[in-house]
């Protein structure tokens, strides 16, 4: 019935409160199953490694209240400030003013700002929560543990670095490795943070605390109708001075410091003091004066030009007479650069050999016994290199869609080399979407035989179950092992998702319950309601060390670092080199070369992931590492003596500093003329090798050097570094006179020696187009050769097959020896046979060879193009029905330039002038081809020639 009340019409559903509703729910839920997983995360953490990670962490705490504190933290209770919170209460100000109110009525004066006792206390130990994350520096909480631990890191010898700008050193690196050297463990890891730190604290409080406080006195003042300029400048005046005078303090930790480094310091102190001065001579004034005289301004600005011109026609002068007097003014200086730089990189500890180079003769009937008398060495000739051990393994996967290769490295069994390949689980591409969870997670954990092994002499590929008896790798590097993690339900039984069906039964991972595993992943909670579920993270090693010892360096310049897989004979473990670096930038001569040192090594087990740390270092850091994780060091285990390897990464940069700082004499350092360099694209080899010294053959790192800018071919010396345990690490350099009549070949010379032999020539059109392999110096008796393995077949190809070996004569007076053979044995009797002139073939070469760049060849092939005025065209590949090659030739260096013109101008005016304006040039490898297009009889025909201009 109708009614007033019935009238009344019912109001709809609050349909936006819902809305609302739901959303800060889900934003909620999202936001707990975020804090949620990281919190969980952190659990498992706390659970599966203990004190393995809760230590980094305590030294990361650390630096954070060490480091917060010095940049943060206010003591001055009386004064009570705060520009957090009065930035926040000008912006509410802001918020609530009125229309009609001035902007200036609304900021009250910074200075009367003040927070009580109890919120200023408080406040300062909040931001070292909400801003102590910023100051995380784990190497600094870790010296900080250790300096409270009682050592000193040098710390003592530091008030010596203010009196080494103000005193000319002798000539001498002596007086750096006394007075710099002492003090390096504490400017490399302790003074960069503190400084960090104290500048900082120096802006907030010196800088901006300051600069806000006059601004709001200005406006404040103003609004009163009585601003007072001077004591608004005095406070910028000092600072300013304030500011020059730490930029002056930190001008005595620079890593270089010259005849001129006392002036520019004294300079810049003398403008912050002078700076300082005036602020308070004008605060005194400002208590009856409110502006600045004209002529007080004139004299600030004067006293400042003035110092600085006075600084800067200094060092103008001492620059100039340093032109004509170079060794007595930069010379002092020079000799510390050299004295700081040979103690970073270890150089004092290098042994020096005199290399003397001398080409003998063996008599013809002595020959075969002189190959077996070095059969020692000659049985382990590397002949196999990394390419072409690559291209032979690879079959070995076959058709597996779920591994690939993921590393080759050179390894060292009894006394023997093998490439060792060890592979990656990745997701086979046929896996759809849907299906790609399931199987990266509980199908592909692992790779069941993860490696394979050839025998680096003879090139047999060798059952790995010889070395490696335990092959399934759970803890490896790259592909699903970097990309994610992997798990299984305790309670599947005989049951297993696993790749073949196998069970996980070690001991990495963890055991997560519900609901902290539903937690973990969502997917948990439908699947395994109820089940606790095995969960194995960190699988790629080098993040599982990066999470554990995060004090190591795992990639260096631009690459990660090699880790190489051992075994014990029972169990597999990949051996990481744990290297330490520091930033030396406030080492004084340093010239910002790092701090760089083998700590040890660590062992990783690839099915459990268990982590085991060796010591082999007795630096610095090495000792407070070993005396912070004593627990953690194991005693260096008896079957790995064999199997280490000195890390090449650690190896490359010692010879390159060594490449420089091998100078010790300081005019010569200065005149540049004797430093090395490595040769261009070469990298270094482990061989099995007997330099001259060695009683028996050692495995060793072979690094050849040139010396820097010369246009020569020729070595200046070889680095080798020895990799047995008992002299791991001890670095030889073999060294050639520069005055020597018979010189060492390099390797770019040794390539163009190898193509000039009329034999190779000849065998090299039979193997139709080979691929020449790695070229390795080994010291045969009294021979220096090169052992150079020629391939039918690149890395590219199916099947990778040995050639021929050619070795190649380094001793060079004039001519080149050249003997080829099926072994290394017939190799080099075939090279001693020419030596001896029982083979009379040789090749010749002129004592001003000088080789010229592909680059370089290819742009003089172009030019004889050019000046006929024939246009060049650079397809990416040619087409052509009909193909005729009208002839080949090597260019390689200025000696072979003139037959190249001869030979392209033949070219020219046989086939591209009657015919064509235009020749097209591709590249096939190291082959340069030209040629010339034209239609006979209705079909187009290219006529080329081919030019192997190298790599």
């Amino acid at each position: 019935m109708y009614s007033a009340s019935t009238d009344k019409q019912t109001p709809p559903p609050d349909t936006g409160k819902f809305i609302r509703l739901v959303i800060i729910a889900i934003i909620g839920i999202v936001i707990f199953a975020m804090v949620g997983n990281q919190a969980v995360v952190l659990s498992m953490n706390f659970t599966e490694f203990g004190e393995q990670f809760t230590k980094p962490l305590y030294y990361t705490i650390l630096s954070t209240l060490i480091l917060s504190a010095i940049a943060l933290i206010r003591v001055n209770i009386s004064g009570r400030s705060s520009i957090f919170w009065y930035g926040i209460n000008t912006a509410i100000g802001f918020i609530a003013r009125g229309p009609q109110q001035s902007v200036s009525a609304d900021i009250e004066s910074f200075r009367d700002y003040k927070l009580t006792s109890p919120q200023f206390i408080l406040w300062q130990i909040t931001k070292i929560l909400l801003f102590g994350a910023f100051f995380a520096n784990i190497m600094f909480g870790f010296a900080a543990m250790s300096f409270i631990d009682g050592n000193t890191l040098g710390v003592e010898n530091l008030p010596n670095l203010f009196s080494l700008p103000f005193v000319t050193p002798e000539t001498n690196p002596n007086y750096a490795s006394e007075e710099v050297v002492p003090m390096i463990p504490a400017l490399v890891i302790l003074i960069p943070p503190i400084l960090a730190a104290i500048g900082l604290r120096l802006v907030l409080y010196v800088g901006i605390h300051r600069i806000i406080d006059v601004v709001t006195t200005y406006l404040k003042d103003s609004k009163e109708g009585k601003p007072r300029y001077l004591n608004y400048v005095s406070t910028i005046e000092g600072i300013f001075g304030i500011a020059v005078l730490w930029v002056g303090v930190n001008l005595f930790f620079t890593d270089q410091i010259d005849y001129n480094t006392r002036y520019v310091i004294g300079g810049t102190l003398a403008i912050g003091a002078a700076l300082i001065a005036f602020s308070i001579i004008d605060r005194i004034r400002a208590r009856v004066l409110t502006h600045m005289f004209k002529r007080d301004v004139i004299i600030r600005f004067a006293t400042i030009l003035l110092i600085g011109l006075i600084v800067g026609g200094t060092v103008a002068v001492n620059n100039s007479i340093a032109d004509a007097k170079k060794i007595e003014f930069l010379g002092p200086y020079t000799a510390q650069q050299i004295g700081v730089n040979r103690y970073l990189g270890e150089l004092n500890e290098v042994q020096e050999n005199i290399h003397d180079v001398q080409l003998t003769s063996v008599s013809a009937n002595n020959i075969k016994n002189y190959v077996t008398q070095n059969s020692d060495v000659l049985d382990v000739i590397r002949v196999w290199d990394w390419e072409a051990a690559f291209a032979k393994l690879k079959p070995e996967i076959g058709l597996i869609p779920y591994v690939d290769f993921e590393d080759n490295d050179i390894l060292r069994f009894n006394n023997t080399l093998y490439w060792t390949a060890s592979m990656k689980p990745i997701l086979p591409t046929s896996v759809s979407l849907d299906n790609r969870w399931y199987n990266e997670h509980l199908v592909y954990t692992h790779v069941p035989e993860g490696f394979l092994t050839l025998e680096a002499t003879d090139g047999q590929i060798v059952d790995s179950g010889e070395f490696f008896k335990q092959r399934e790798i759970y803890y490896g590097e790259g592909g699903l092992f970097e990309q994610t993690w992997s798990g299984y339900p305790t309670g599947r039984g005989d049951t297993s998702a696993e790749l073949g069906g196998v069970s996980y039964s070690g001991i990495g991972g963890l055991d997560v319950p519900p609901p902290l595993s539903w937690i973990f992943e969502p997917n948990f909670l439908l699947s395994f309601p109820g089940e606790s579920v095995h969960i194995m993270r960190y699988k790629d090693v080098h993040d599982r060390m990066e999470t554990l010892y995060p004090y190591f360096l795992y990639d260096l310049f631009g690459k990660e670092l090699d880790s190489l897989p051992v075994t014990d004979g029972e169990n597999s473990y990949w051996l990481i080199p744990l290297i330490i670096g520091f930033d030396t930038r406030d080492v004084p001569w340093s010239v910002g070369n790092p701090y760089l040192r083998l700590v040890g090594y660590a062992l990783v087990d690839s099915y459990n992931g268990d982590i085991q740390l060796l010591k082999t270092g007795d630096d610095f850091f090495s000792d407070m590492f070993a005396n912070q994780y004593s627990e953690q060091f194991q005693p260096m285990p008896a079957w790995l003596e064999e199997q280490i390897r000195y890390p090449v990464e650690l190896f490359n940069w010692k010879t390159e500093m060594y490449n420089i700082y091998h100078v010790t004499n300081v005019e010569t350092f200065i005149q540049a003329n004797e430093f090395y360099e490595i040769p261009r694209g070469l990298d270094t080899y482990y061989v099995e090798a007997k330099p001259p010294g060695f009683e028996q053959t050692s495995f060793l790192g072979l690094l050849s050097l040139e010396l820097k800018g010369s246009q020569g071919r020729n070595l200046a010396g070889y680095m080798v570094v020895e990799n047995d345990l008992a002299n791991l690490g001890n670095l030889q350099f073999y060294e050639i006179p520069l005055d020597s009549e018979t010189k060492l070949i390099g390797p770019t010379a040794v390539r163009e020696a190898l193509d000039r032999d009329p034999e190779f020539a000849q065998l090299k059109t039979l193997l139709r187009n080979p691929r020449i392999g790695d070229n390795i110096l080994y010291r045969v008796g009294d021979h220096d050769v090169y052992f150079i393995p020629v391939y039918t077949a690149g890395a590219g190809g199916v099947v990778a097959q040995l050639g021929t070996i050619a070795a190649v004569g380094a001793a060079f007076n004039g001519e080149y020896f050249v003997g080829l053979g099926d072994t290394q044995e017939e190799a080099f009797e075939q090279y001693l046979k020419k030596v001896s002139g029982v083979a009379s073939t040789t090749t010749t070469a002129d004592d001003d060879y000088v080789e010229l760049l592909k680059s370089d060849r290819i742009d003089i092939i172009k030019s004889i193009f050019e000046n006929n005025e024939i246009v060049i065209a650079e397809p990416t590949s040619i087409q052509i029905p009909l193909s005729f090659n009208e002839g080949e030739l090597f260019f390689f260096t200025e000696d072979d330039r003139a037959d190249t013109e001869e030979f392209l101008s033949k070219f020219i005016d046989d086939f591209v002038k009657p015919r064509s304006d235009r020749v097209f040039m591709w590249e096939e490898d190291t082959i340069l081809n030209i040629g010339t297009v034209y239609v006979k009889d209705g079909l187009p025909e290219i006529h080329y020639v081919s030019i192997e201009v190298g790599n």
